[in-house]
């Protein structure tokens, strides 16, 4: 009896288990297919010399909208027209892919032990996408011409059923893909580790980190992570067997508790910022707080929506970095908490959905700079940026079968407002779900009234901009101005795109992702409601569906600017799609489902092991987080007043700019630079709230100093600046400054730095400006780099007793530049007399000591080596180190370059990284100023090696 029990259950759960492998196999059969003509097609497109940057836009939008919709559609017309051909096609899909997969893993491997190294598998990984998309080509003509044999299909079918059932070739597609992204992460040859998937496991040098201590505690942490979600998964089941009513106010609780965790556990105390990248929103800020107009004057590439979010927080605390940081962060933790109502919303154990939501941001904030950054240094990249398109897709999922909602159409006009970006994303979400879902429905004529109602809130936002912008300043926004953001910042300008280089893989899940969710969306749209997929279909086209575009358009950054950790910004929209299913595959495995359970297991092992290297770099001591675990941990500052304190100390503190301790920070120069302006803006300008600051580029080549020391002083631009660098990138933009009606008055303060050259061209132009107009008088030194000047206008009297113009060819180097050439002439003395092996390549600080070559701790900021100037590249070659001083003034280049070339042990010193350019140590000064006419911001230095 028991026996016969027995077997009428493993029966059931069988047939349980065919029925949803049955679902999911036309998806699983696209995910093949779109995986063979991807690899066919960057075969293809290489072999057609398309330029990097078409061949990777093109791969990732046919990836995740063409390939999905024409190969689910194919599968799915197979299907229905001979059931027998169809089973063949999906069996040859998910073969020939699991090959490919394998293959290419195999090539990562060969590539890592061999000395051929990444151009080895750049060359074998191409022949494998070519030999898989002929083979494939092949194989379905053998097919088609088989099948045209009586009998042929009944045998294929038999042959099928015995050894490719669904459930096996669900496992090995599985299974192929994750060891190819294990393989192909990164490909590295030269990482004795393999590659980062290994690697951060291990100390970079003898006794470092991680050691052994903290690797235990992080594992331990990882699965007390999984461990408490899987506990929560189990009682939420119980829950719902035993006492179904207490479920929903569990469910409730659980949300609210993982909302408040999200925002308090998440911010950052450290108020860490990237000046190059918050001035894109501070500096138009500023502008709007000193009387320019938004859209009309004042401008961001990011659009609207974030600067005013900057000049709001500025209007609540002094004009800084780290006001404006807070102000981001607060759009982040909102993002946080939209992206827990997302996934409580779109998950039916929302329990243990919101708790893996938790470990999802702190994935998110561990993997920026490959756990080396700090998401909230940049103010673009989560929340100030995509907060109105995540909206809309929590109002698409919040409306209950609905259409339409207050909701979605407050997102709709958020996003009108915010920037082009979030109103193409909302756009998009919004349009995409209402065509799908009327295209599933048949209800055509529907349709278009359902686009004619979303358009009204999608347009009422850029409309209240335009009729807002009339009345306060009796011009309509400059849309154009904003518009031609554009062409410097798409993912195909040489100036903002990086190609990809084959060697990052890690974004493959995510593309696979939004793949399959667009396949099983348009599956629902084709079947007409006949399939079994028709019981979710709503959940698919309001949760799935707005996932999957949100996740596209977040990915879409990656591939335009194939930074590889810059991947992780989709990693939230990503968790939408992954966790409901995850915890979908773990409830079925719960049940008997053999099948879930290897899938389920797979997925706790993805998350266990992302949670070991998040808890080791978010928690590690150096962190570059200081969030309340490190607050309260290491600092003591475990209640609310030392928390507010922490916050008014960093911020006092950031205002009397003080000597940078992270790699964001000012340089040494750039901030020595900005002192000497606000120090003679506070000496000279008395009450004026504008003041003409030319300072040019900083040491990373960004023209932005000036905005930065006004920032500072509390003053704005005489000219109607935003932020120069960007400014700089719209040439209408920066002619309409030019030609502004600024008319300089006798005595009014003018600061320039003493080696002109590093202006740009707006700057330039207006010194031009100002030396047709009249006079700049000589007033005083800030120190050794800006000058102070009253402009005396012509035919009027000059403002004091005499003008004299103050010549200063900033040949000298202050006491700073000193004490950097001997630290670095410490450095090369280590290199020069190093003992310890050290690999050839690209080296970094860690890589360095590993050999025996200490850096100055002057020089090191955590596992990066800077100047004084900007940052260092160090390489080695043979018995040679190759030392590429970067962001060097022209006016530095020579007195550095004569002092590099008699430091014992430099063989050969070139202001570029041209061969021809090297001389033989030492060099007179006549030749370094020879070698310095070209300003090219450079300054090599070669250094013969001990071994």
């Amino acid at each position: 009896m028991t026996s016969a029990t027995h077997e009428h259950r493993h029966e059931v759960v069988r047939q349980r288990s065919g029925a949803w492998l049955d679902d999911v196999a036309p998806l699983l059969s696209s995910a093949a297919l779109t995986l063979l003509v991807l690899l066919f097609e960057i075969a293809l497109a290489k072999q057609l010399g398309a330029e990097s940057r078409l061949r990777t836009m093109l791969v990732f939008i046919s990836g995740i909208s063409i390939l999905p919709v024409c190969t689910v559609t194919l599968q799915h017309g197979l299907d229905r027209r001979s059931p027998e051909a169809g089973r063949l096609l999906e069996a040859a899909n998910v073969w020939c892919a699991v090959s490919a997969l394998v293959s290419l893993a195999l090539v990562a491997i060969t590539a890592w032990a061999s000395k051929g190294g990444v151009e080895f598998w750049r060359r074998a990984a191409l022949h494998v996408a070519e030999a898989s998309g002929v083979g494939y080509i092949v194989l379905i003509a053998w097919l088609r011409s088989a099948c045209r044999k009586e009998g042929f299909l009944d045998r294929a079918s038999a042959v099928l059923t015995r050894w490719s059932s669904r459930s096996t070739q669900t496992v090995a597609l599985t299974f192929a893909f994750a060891a190819a992204l294990i393989a192909l992460f990164k490909i590295e040859p030269g990482n004795r580790h393999f590659n980062p998937v290994f690697s951060f496991f291990f100390p970079s040098l003898p006794g470092g980190f991680p050691d052994r201590s903290s690797l235990l505690l992080a594992t331990l942490g990882a699965g007390l992570l999984v461990a408490v979600g899987a506990g929560l998964l189990i009682f939420e089941r119980r829950l719902i067997a035993s006492r179904p009513a207490r479920l929903p106010s569990a469910q409730r609780a659980a949300l609210a508790i993982a909302l408040l965790a999200s925002s308090v556990l998440s911010f950052d105390f450290s108020l860490a910022s990237d000046p190059f990248h918050y001035m894109t929103v501070v500096g138009p800020a500023l502008h709007l707080m000193h009387g320019g107009t938004l859209m009309v004057d004042t401008f961001s590439q990011y659009g609207p929506g974030p600067v005013l979010v900057a000049y709001l927080a500025f209007q609540l605390g002094p004009p800084s970095f780290a006001a404006a940081n807070i102000a981001i962060q607060v759009c982040n933790l909102i993002f946080y908490a939209l992206f827990i109502f997302a996934l409580w919303q779109s998950s039916r154990t929302r329990m243990s959905a919101v708790w893996f939501g938790l470990v999802f941001i702190l994935f998110w904030l561990s993997g920026w700079g490959s756990g080396q950054g700090n998401v909230n240094t940049a103010p673009s990249v989560l929340g100030a940026r995509y907060l109105p398109i995540l909206l809309m897709a929590v109002g698409l999922g919040a409306r209950g079968g609905a259409r339409h909602s207050p909701l979605v159409f407050l997102a709709g006009f958020l996003s009108g407002v915010w920037s082009i970006e979030a109103f193409i994303g909302a756009l998009a979400l919004y349009a995409g779900s209402l065509t799908l879902r009327n295209f599933r429905d048949r209800t055509y004529a529907k349709l278009a009234k359902d686009l004619a109602i979303a358009a009204l809130p999608m347009i009422s936002g850029p409309a209240a901009l335009s009729i807002g912008t009339l009345l306060a300043a009796g011009k309509w926004p400059a849309f154009n101005i904003y518009l031609s953001f554009l062409s410097s910042y798409n993912p195909v300008a040489q100036f903002w795109s990086v190609p990809f280089d084959a060697i990052f893989w890690g974004w493959m899940p995510i593309l696979a992702a939004v793949a399959i969710a667009v396949a099983g969306c348009w599956l629902l749209v084709i079947d007409n409601k006949r399939g079994s997929l028709q019981a979710t279909s709503d959940a698919w086209l309001s949760h799935a569906l707005p996932a999957a575009i949100l996740t596209a358009i977040t990915g879409s950054y990656f591939a335009g600017r194939s930074v590889d950790f810059t991947v992780v910004i989709a990693l939230l929209p990503f968790a939408l799609l992954f966790v409901p299913t995850a915890l979908w595959l773990a409830g079925r495995a719960l049940g008997g489902d053999r099948v879930a359970t290897w899938l389920a297991a797979l997925a706790a092992a993805t998350v266990f092991w992302a949670s070991i290297f998040s808890c080791l770099y978010v928690f590690r001591v150096d962190s570059p987080y200081s969030l309340l675990v490190h607050e309260c941990r290491d600092m003591g500052r475990c209640t609310p007043s030392a928390l507010g304190r922490r916050i008014a100390d960093a911020t006092r503190q950031e205002l009397t700019l003080p000597p940078g301790t992270n790699v964001w920070a000012l340089t040494d120069y750039d901030r020595r630079m900005v002192t000497e302006a606000r120090n003679l803006i506070e000496r000279f300008s008395g009450a004026g709230a504008k003041i003409t600051v030319l300072l040019g580029a900083s040491s990373g080549g960004h023209q932005m100093l000036s905005d930065i020391a006004l920032m500072y002083a509390r003053k704005w631009h005489t000219w109607p600046r935003s932020f120069t660098f960007s400014d700089e990138l719209v040439p209408a933009l920066a002619e309409r400054i030019l030609a502004a009606p600024v008319r300089a008055a006798t005595g009014d303060l003018v600061l320039l730095r003493r080696d002109p050259s590093g202006l740009g061209a707006i700057e330039s132009g207006i010194l031009s400006r100002l030396r047709a107009d009249g006079r700049l008088c000589y007033v005083g030194l800030g120190g050794t780099e800006v000058s102070g000047y009253r402009f005396w206008r012509h035919g009027e009297p000059p403002p004091g007793e005499a003008c004299a113009d103050r010549p200063d060819d900033g040949s000298h180097p202050g006491m700073a530049e000193h004490g950097e050439m001997a630290a670095l002439a410490e450095l090369i003395g280590r290199m020069r007399d190093a003992k310890g092996p050290v690999s050839d390549g690209p080296l970094d600080a860690p890589a360095l000591e590993r050999g025996g070559i200490h850096v100055p701790d002057s020089m090191r900021r955590k596992q990066y080596v800077f100047s004084f100037w900007g940052p260092v590249s160090i390489a080695k070659a043979a018995d040679q180190f190759v030392i590429d001083l970067n962001n060097i003034p022209s006016s530095t280049c020579n007195w550095l370059l004569v002092e590099a070339s008699h430091v014992a042990g430099v063989a050969r010193v070139a202001s570029s990284g041209a061969v021809s350019d090297e001389q033989a140590s030492p060099i007179p000064a006549s030749r370094a100023a020879g070698l310095c006419a070209r300003n090219t911001g450079m300054v090599r230095i070669i250094v013969k090696g001990g071994r």
